[in-house]
């Protein structure tokens, strides 16, 4: 062996004192693993059972990923959309809180129907392939009126909700047993998808926790739900039922609910490696020091770590309105799981629009939309931090199994937030070095010259062989002692994504940060043959060294093990792997894996691509080839067609005049179980005129170009009389008064031609006249009306794509409200075909108005000018349908 082979071979595997991060692990003890006592854990073989580490099925460890889904929340025709979208994107479990006041408005009237049919929604879930965890309250937050609970229950004096009174805990027990009536026969046991509920939610009433979470779990028993996981979230610093629930995380980096302003919110612990698993650094006593290094302290230890709310995306509250970019999803995901999450729970992944109740309008900010630029979107499309979130999702999907069982450590120079981020995770032997570089909405500096130093038991991993910088904005997953079906992957520096096993060949699936050089480490035991592609292999001693890789679908490493079968690992670029799809149907043994831009569903022995362009593409990775193939579809169908007017006020109101009669006049009835939230009387009129409303003298505001007046509080339930008294005869009146009910329903009480003067038996008479063209300025309001036609020939879903500027934007069609959006600066999507009946009847009309100064003390986007937003208006709209292409497997197999 020459001098060169020797020094290379000396500075690939020699414990490195030059090592910048180094952490020993070799005299860490495993902890041991002690089975919880929850309920029935389900059929033979399919058992689910907790430890506290992990979690088990049918014996074999797993990292679960659970995405919330609110049914409620979703038109009930799209939750198998939804569903499929899921399952396709990495998402095992479908969590989903069931609120109390969306079914029981009223006490007494349950409504389980339609876009509230629990049963069903579940049903689908099982259809899908998806497991259920219900949320079942009673309290669950989730932007909702007082928590979900039922206006009737707040109210009640005679006794005080969310605590251990016993009145209240009667009504729970109505409450509970009327869910389980729902879903009876479809809990786990019985070999439904059920398998786990949560019990209240956020509840940290001091001194209380332990005994009433312990008396909802009886009330739940009681009720027949027994079940392989109870759980709560467990956001305080208090006890919890140990042995007996298990307490659930949660972590947002984006958190619209602190407000500070027109600047960003400082950083948290969050976002750094760290055991805290609560808000007020909770899990802090359980943190035992060994050396240089910080572990869980497993002897005190019940319960897993297990997460219900990570934040991949957020909702936009008043005062704050953040776009999250994708990477903040990929930078919390891998943050969590180096710190040893064992089950991952997406707040939200799908998102919605607030239901709408006879009373009131159940969401607080926004009322209506509640997008939460989630992974699924509101109106089905895909969100920007999808990318990100589904290539994890399929990491814990392939890689869970042993990650399940491996323990998190922390360097104790974490503790310094000014230092690199790095974390490890091993079961002594193998495991995952975690590294995060991201500060949401901040800048971190590039670390340089870095190689990390990992000293097991057995051996010390130096990786990787030539030091790195570390880039702002990276983090990474490496793997190391990989194994990859009979060969060992000493360690690598790219990210595994997937795994496909087809006939003898075992395909591995990575990626390549765009920032780090990709680098593999191969043992050469069990390797007859090895081949590469757009790479370089060398043979170092016992092991295989594979570098100056150039990065993409076509970067191969092909292995022929000893025992005849075949490993490949494909290197991926970072852009490649945002577009990757992993779909696996075990029963039908079907395992693909794709690359495409556009939405990918299975579903009916058929793989589905949609987009909103008719063209796509979609590159199939193919065995026998051992590359990707690509195919290309070309959709027809007819583009949907729309016209956007604006429009001023009193739009919809004629012109009118009494002759020989100085009064002109109109009885309304209002007559609604809801409130009236505003109403506005506006009007213009030829000669001067003084309104009155039941007698009473309205006081009014002169605008430019018309009249304005609230008259919120004149306005009540039954007969209202409106009138208009003129100085002369013969006067010209147009006007409207517009309320807006605490439902959300709109009505229109306008000039026409059922008005009458003095003689009410006599009608007005109807005459032209020149309407305001716009809104006053003062009102800092537009109006828009949206026709949409060739609803018999569209199909597909077809959404508007809409760029404005203003402060919130309110959707009417007819005299409902069915949405609204507080303007962030990112494009607004409205799924227009999913209110089809309702626009076949009626255009649609949005409001948007304008803030007053545009200097409002609220968070927008750096990139947004404010100065703008005073002059509401869209600046760009188009409506859009989707295309959808499919591939059946029957094809995929030929």
């Amino acid at each position: 062996m020459n001098r060169s082979s020797l020094l290379f071979i000396t500075s690939l595997f020699s414990v490195s004192l030059s090592a910048q991060y180094s952490i020993d692990l070799s005299k860490i003890q495993y902890p041991s693993i002690e089975y919880l006592k929850m309920g029935n854990p389900g059929p033979a073989g399919q058992e689910i059972k907790v430890n506290n580490l992990f979690l088990t099925k049918g014996g074999v460890p797993q990292l679960l990923v659970m995405g919330e889904f609110h049914y409620v929340r979703m038109d009930e025709r799209y939750w198998k959309d939804a569903l499929l979208k899921m399952k396709a994107s990495g998402v095992n479990i479908v969590s989903t809180y069931i609120l109390w006041s969306v079914h029981e408005e009223t006490e007494g009237n349950q409504v389980w129907s339609g876009n509230r049919d629990l049963r069903k929604f579940v049903e689908l879930c099982q259809e899908t392939g998806l497991l259920v965890h219900l949320r079942i309250g009673p309290y669950c937050n989730a932007e909702i009126v007082d928590g979900g609970l039922p206006e009737w229950i707040v109210k009640n004096k005679n006794f005080s909700e969310r605590s251990n009174d016993p009145l209240y805990l009667e009504y729970v027990r109505k409450w509970y047993k009327s869910i389980y009536d729902q879903v009876k026969g479809l809990l786990y046991k019985d070999g439904g998808p059920i398998w786990a509920i949560q019990l209240e939610n956020e509840y940290v009433t001091k001194g209380m926790v332990i005994s009433h979470l312990m008396n909802l779990k009886r009330i739940a028993v009681s009720c027949g739900f027994d079940m392989p996981l109870y759980t709560m979230t467990h956001w305080m610093q208090s006890d919890y039922p140990k042995g007996e629930i298990v307490p659930y995380a949660g972590f947002y980096i984006e958190r619209p609910w602190i407000v500070n302003g027109k600047n960003e919110n400082p950083p948290t612990a969050f976002e750094f490696f760290t055991y805290n698993r609560l808000a007020d650094d909770i899990g802090t006593n359980k943190i035992k020091s060994q050396g240089d290094i910080e572990m869980l302290d497993y002897s005190n230890n019940e319960s897993p770590f297990f997460t219900c709310e990570v934040g991949v995306g957020t909702t936009n509250f008043y005062a704050r309105r953040a776009v999250v970019p994708e990477e903040m999803a990929g930078a919390n995901i891998t943050l969590r799981l180096g710190c040893g999450v064992n089950l991952m729970g997406y707040y939200m992944y799908v998102g919605g629009t607030n239901p709408v109740g006879k009373l009131n309008v159940f969401g607080e900010e926004p009322e209506f939309s509640y997008d939460y630029q989630a992974p699924i979107r509101e109106f089905g499309t895909l969100g920007e931090v999808m990318k990100e979130t589904k290539k994890l999702n399929y990491f814990m999907n392939d890689f869970g199994k042993e990650l399940a069982t491996q323990v998190a450590y922390l360097p104790k120079g974490n503790n310094d937030y000014d230092n690199l981020q790095w974390a490890i995770r091993t079961d002594g032997n193998s495991g995952y070095l975690f590294c995060s570089n991201y500060l949401y909405k901040h800048d971190r500096p590039e670390f340089k010259e870095v190689q990390f130093s990992v000293k097991l038991k057995d051996e010390t991993i130096v990786l990787p062989k030539n030091k790195v910088s570390i880039k702002n904005g990276s983090y990474f997953i490496w793997p190391f002692n990989l194994t990859l079906d009979k060969c060992i992957l000493k360690y690598a520096t790219t990210q595994p994504v997937c795994k496909q096993m087809q006939g003898n060949v075992l395909n591995y699936f990575f990626f390549a940060d765009d920032a780090v050089k990709a680098e593999y480490l191969l043992l050469k035991d069990n390797i007859k043959d090895i081949k590469v592609y757009n790479a370089k292999c060398r043979s170092v001693g016992k092991k295989y060294y594979i570098d100056d890789l150039d990065e993409g679908e076509r970067s191969v490493i092909d292995i022929l093990q000893n025992d005849g079968n075949r490993v490949r690992i494909i290197t991926l670029s970072e852009a490649d792997s945002d577009n990757i799809w992993h779909l696996r149907n075990e029963k039908k043994k079907i395992d693909v894996v794709a690359l495409t831009k556009s939405a990918v569903t299975f579903d009916n022995d058929s793989i589905y691509l949609t987009d909103t362009l008719n063209q796509q593409t979609i590159q199939i990775f193919d065995n026998q080839k051992g590359q990707f193939v690509t195919s290309r579809f070309d959709s027809s169908g007819q583009k949907p067609s729309f016209s956007c007017q604006a429009r001023g006020p009193m739009a919809e109101a004629d012109f009118i005049c009494t002759p020989d009669d100085s009064l002109i006049q109109k009885t309304f009835k209002y007559q609604s179980l809801s409130g009236i939230k505003s109403a506005v009387l506006r009007y213009k009129a030829d000669k001067p005129v003084t309104c009155f409303i039941n007698g009473k003298q309205i006081k009014t505001e002169n605008l430019d170009s018309y009249v304005k007046a609230d008259v919120a509080t004149c306005c009540s339930n039954g007969n209202n009389l409106v009138q208009f008294i003129s100085s002369t005869k013969n006067n010209i009146v147009v006007a409207e008064i517009e309320i807006i009910q605490k439902n959300g329903t709109r009505l229109l009480w306008k000039t026409d031609n059922t008005w009458t003067g003095s003689d009410q038996s006599v009608p007005v008479k109807v005459l032209s006249g020149i309407k305001p063209v716009k809104y006053d300025r003062k009102e800092r309001l537009v109006e828009y009306e949206i026709k949409v036609s060739d609803w018999d020939q569209i199909k597909e879903e077809s959404r508007l794509y809409i760029d404005f500027v203003g402060d919130v934007a309110s959707v009417f069609i007819g005299d409902l409200q069915v949405n609204d959006y507080y303007f962030n600066g990112d494009k607004w999507i409205l799924g227009v075909s999913r209110y089809k009946e309702l626009l076949r009847k009626d255009p649609m009309i949005i409001k948007i108005k304008g803030f007053e100064t545009g200097e409002e003390n609220i968070y927008l986007e750096r990139n947004i000018d404010r100065s703008k937003c005073v002059n509401p208006q869209i600046t760009d709209i188009k409506l859009k349908r989707d295309y959808t292409s499919s591939i059946s497997i029957f094809d995929l197999n030929n």
